[in-house]
């Protein structure tokens, strides 16, 4: 994780505006959330090898076809997502249990995750884990908001690479009222190579900093699957999650 180190007097007047001037660690509990996701796919795929078939071959309307064909369709639910914080490991990692009841066809029995404040997380792999829940898992991992890694203009970012692929996140505090914060995210996943996935992500995030948690989500996700002269995937995700039940204390 790659992050930029602010000065002291920066570090302390972050710290002023939070109660208790440290970041209080929050206990094991119950949170509840609302989520909608839709997602909308449109495919443009070449069903020849060449530019432009034969004389021969036509369209539906009798005009001469190019050879490529374009596909598109959409999926929306919406309902609840309940994580049970378990325990916090040595390392920091936040341990919990995460399900989700959609209304339609969104559902998924409880599997145990690990998240960090680096925005990583891993999930048993036996498990089904929708990406509305994995875009809840970043935000919940303890110092996801770090004072110590904030530049003069409340900014931090986090670089991850590995695997086949690039990832880098921009984070800012864009307001706070005693420790109830609005944050910014971009985020960009690539993944280089023939056939190249690129992943653009847009999320506002109401924040709880005593607590540790976010309390509201808005992710708009835009990913472009590029296969060349063969064809595109464009697809759009926008997720919304909203705090609506807490068990937390904060001690």
């Amino acid at each position: 994780m790659a992050v930029r180190r602010p000065s002291a007097a920066v570090i302390a007047t972050v710290l002023c505006i939070v109660p208790g001037n440290a970041r209080a660690m929050s206990s094991m509990g119950t949170l509840v959330y609302n989520f909608s996701y839709s997602t909308k796919q449109d495919t443009t795929a070449r069903d020849s090898s060449t530019n432009v078939e034969g004389t021969n071959a036509t369209g539906l309307s009798g005009e001469q076809s190019n050879g490529m064909s374009h596909y598109g369709g959409a999926l929306n639910d919406k309902g609840t997502v309940t994580v049970q914080l378990v325990k916090q490991q040595p390392d920091g990692a936040l341990v919990v249990m995460i399900s989700e009841q959609g209304e339609n066809v969104r559902r998924a029995p409880p599997a145990e995750c690990v998240v960090y404040g680096n925005t990583h997380v891993i999930c048993d792999p036996n498990k089904t884990v929708y990406t509305e829940e994995y875009t809840l898992l970043r935000f919940l991992g303890r110092n996801f908001v770090d004072p110590s890694a904030l530049d003069a203009k409340k900014h931090w970012v986090i670089t991850q690479n590995g695997g086949g692929l690039n990832v880098q996140a921009d984070y800012t505090i864009d307001g706070n009222n005693n420790g109830k914060m609005a944050i910014s995210e971009t985020r960009s996943l690539r993944q280089p190579g023939s056939g190249s996935l690129t992943t653009d992500i847009q999320t506002k995030i109401g924040y709880d900093f005593a607590q540790s948690l976010p309390t509201s989500v808005d992710e708009y996700v835009t990913q472009r699957h590029d296969n060349g002269v063969t064809g595109t995937t464009t697809t759009i995700y926008q997720t919304t999650l909203n705090l609506v039940s807490s068990t937390v204390q904060t001690p």
